[in-house]
């Protein structure tokens, strides 16, 4: 199972409005790295609906990463 992290803010945003996912403060904004001063896009999310859920007919999951409390939105590629 191959799997592809979510980057799109329109896909994210429409996830969000059919209810699937909850965004975190954060989400879409650029935020600077808790080590580095470096800038970047946050694209992790407060939690989703159920950890692995359909959206288009394609299947996405609910997914941790080492280091990070919030989730991320991962599409699962077959």
């Amino acid at each position: 199972m191959n799997n592809e992290l979510v980057q799109d803010m329109r896909v994210l945003k429409a996830m969000e409005r059919q209810g699937l996912i909850k965004f975190c403060n954060q989400t879409g904004c650029k935020i600077e790295g808790l080590y580095t001063h470096k800038k970047f896009t946050c694209y992790y999310i407060d939690e989703a609906k159920e950890k692995l859920f359909e959206y288009k007919g394609e299947k996405y999951m609910e997914r941790y990463f080492d280091g990070c409390f919030y989730p991320y939105i991962i599409k699962i590629i077959k």
